[in-house]
């Protein structure tokens, strides 16, 4: 496994790098409609509305460790079709905010894996939000088309990140081979367990 580039992993990086994820993802929810609303995601056992659910649940989680008042939970609010980009942007602008306190990055939050920097754990959202942002795309037909430079801070946090301890049912699947002229998302989703 190559050594992902230090500058991608930096938390000033992984901060840029979600909010340039959480646009493309609200742009993605903006489109989903009544029916697209109940389709089937890659992400098993998670339709379309559980899956905005689990986004918006996993911005929460994180801003809620941001500001010292619980610990990071991915277990989505149920979210209204009519409301959902409108729920999933605020908890975004939530999350971007919390995280862009001078210091935050840099403060070390115990958590139940270890101790864990501020601009580690924007680096595990940034996983969430792309892995999960291609799976929107791909439930509502869409080609993941998320912002290259974040996609690439994704890729190297999930490299980083992820053990073959954490290969299983509920985290992530084995890695799947992609065909030569792969996208970068297809890439991350694939590394990540997605059959693109």
């Amino acid at each position: 496994m190559t050594t992902p580039d230090q500058d991608l992993l930096s938390g000033t990086t992984t901060l840029d790098a979600l909010r340039r994820l959480v646009d493309d993802v609200a742009a993605l929810v903006d489109t989903v409609d009544d029916e697209t609303w109940q389709a089937a995601s890659p992400c098993p056992d998670l339709p379309v509305r559980d899956l905005v659910g689990h986004l918006v649940g996993g911005l929460d989680g994180f801003t809620r460790v941001a500001r010292h008042e619980g610990g990071p939970a991915f277990d989505g609010p149920a979210v209204d079709r009519p409301a959902a980009a409108g729920t999933y942007r605020e908890a975004a602008r939530a999350a971007v905010s919390a995280w862009s306190v001078p210091g935050r990055l840099d403060e070390v939050f115990a958590m139940p894996w270890g101790d864990t920097t501020g601009g580690q754990l924007v680096g595990f959202l940034v996983v969430e939000q792309a892995g999960h942002g291609w799976d929107l795309a791909r439930a509502l037909g869409r080609p993941a088309t998320l912002d290259e430079r974040a996609v690439a801070v994704a890729d190297g946090v999930a490299h980083a990140m992820i053990t073959p301890q954490m290969r299983m049912p509920g985290m992530f699947g084995p890695e799947v081979a992609t065909t030569t002229g792969a996208t970068a998302p297809d890439r991350l989703a694939a590394f990540l367990g997605r059959h693109p």
